[in-house]
């Protein structure tokens, strides 16, 4: 199969996960995988089986080319908002991300747990993800020994399992950034401890 990719939000500050995980089980059944350009894949080239267009944000202009394959697929809170669509499944949900898509080397990105309790009325992750922090990987999911973790998680030490996930980041002895920050009101000395123990340049508060 010759799949096409396309990041609508644009790859040049922050990788689409869920792109990167479709590339990586697509390759591992022997696909051909690649961005979308354009330019250079419209007609008369021969069309692409199928084409992927992920976008995170409602803001975001939609793709405005024409897209040149038998079948586009859109995902995504961009284009399904509040509830982001559907869900990719298990066995690519789970699979170790295909990062070279990004020329990425030296920094994981990946989420140890998905929802929140809070409900806050900015967020979309209580109606996305549910009102209850839950643990959705182990942090090999996603990292394989590079320097820095960019960890998504909307509230991470809500988890009833937030101890061994610290652990796993403390033991990686990786550079953390928990860039949706930390839930202050929960916060407990035992918690506070912990996380004094991560590698980190700092910590934000939500």
């Amino acid at each position: 199969m010759n799949v096409g990719l396309i990041d609508v939000d644009g790859h040049s500050n922050f990788p689409n996960l869920p792109l990167m995980k479709l590339s990586a089980w697509h390759k591992k059944r022997g696909d051909t995988v690649r961005w979308y350009n354009p330019i250079c894949d419209s007609f008369p080239r021969p069309p692409f089986d199928r084409v992927y267009m992920s976008k995170v944000f409602t803001f975001t202009p939609d793709f405005p080319y024409y897209i040149n394959a038998k079948e586009v697929i859109k995902g995504g809170t961009g284009y399904s908002y509040p509830d982001g669509g559907k869900p990719l499944d298990p066995e690519i949900e789970h699979i170790y991300p295909d990062y070279s898509l990004y020329g990425i080397t030296d920094t994981a990105y990946g989420f140890l747990t998905r929802g929140c309790p809070r409900n806050c009325d900015f967020c979309i992750v209580g109606k996305k993800e549910g009102l209850k922090s839950r643990k959705v990987a182990d942090l090999s999911e996603f990292w394989n020994g590079q320097k820095n973790i960019m960890l998504c998680d909307p509230n991470l030490i809500a988890c009833p399992d937030w101890k061994d996930l610290i652990q796993q980041l403390i033991k990686s002895k990786a550079k953390v950034n928990i860039n949706q920050g930390i839930d202050i009101r929960i916060m407990t000395e035992e918690k506070a401890k912990m996380i004094k123990r991560l590698r980190v340049d700092s910590v934000h508060f939500a």
